[in-house]
């Protein structure tokens, strides 16, 4: 279980270390040479949509550990939510992430960086409500 919630933690930083050594190397600009501002400030929020998503995540993969899990994809094979489940959650969660890193990197725009944040603080709020609900789950025995 820890080994997993590290991995969780170790993914979300090591993408947001990419991405603010990506922006690093791009807003390197001549001196004289106006940095959008409203730009940055999308990506800011974007990062801080991203590691929101994360902590979501990770705390959903802890609620759910080792009791009954419904979505069968998800599900081990005694039916609970385990490493499996765990590692596609993962996956799933760094395909978002991936996506909306190409798009966002191909097409940056202070609007395009909002409409990302809104998806993924939506996604988060709606993992953290199920996560909340599955701590008050008992552990099956």
């Amino acid at each position: 279980m820890r080994n997993i919630l590290l991995i969780f933690t170790l993914g979300a930083s090591a993408l947001c270390a990419q991405e603010a050594l990506f922006l690093q190397n791009r807003l390197t600009v001549p001196q004289g040479q106006i940095v959008d501002r409203k730009l940055l400030a999308g990506q800011r929020l974007w990062r801080a949509s991203v590691a929101a998503l994360a902590a979501a995540n990770a705390m959903d993969v802890h609620s759910s550990w080792n009791k009954h899990e419904l979505n069968s994809t998800l599900a081990g094979a005694g039916g609970t939510f385990g490493a499996q489940g765990a590692l596609l959650k993962l996956g799933m969660q760094g395909g978002l992430v991936g996506i909306e890193y190409l798009l966002t990197r191909r097409h940056p725009s202070p609007r395009l960086y909002r409409a990302v944040s809104f998806i993924n603080f939506g996604v988060a709020a709606g993992i953290g409500s199920v996560a909340a609900h599955n701590y008050t789950v008992p552990v099956p025995r």
